[in-house]
């Protein structure tokens, strides 16, 4: 795998994580619910953990 696509691995599970942060928090008062933030918060640092944790697995300098 290139390393372009190995950023864009990366980067579409970062975005997949922080649009569902994103989403979770626009729509859950509209649809009747409590906002929790701790959810929100825990969403966009996994996004991130997810992201970085795919990046630096994926180097390709193993053995």
């Amino acid at each position: 795998m290139s390393g372009f696509g190995r950023h864009r691995n990366a980067l579409i599970i970062f975005v997949g994580c922080v649009v569902t942060a994103f989403l979770y928090a626009a729509l859950a008062q509209p649809l009747g619910y409590h906002i929790e933030w701790a959810g929100v918060t825990m969403l966009t640092a996994l996004g991130a953990a997810l992201g970085i944790m795919f990046f630096v697995l994926h180097t390709e300098h193993g053995e």
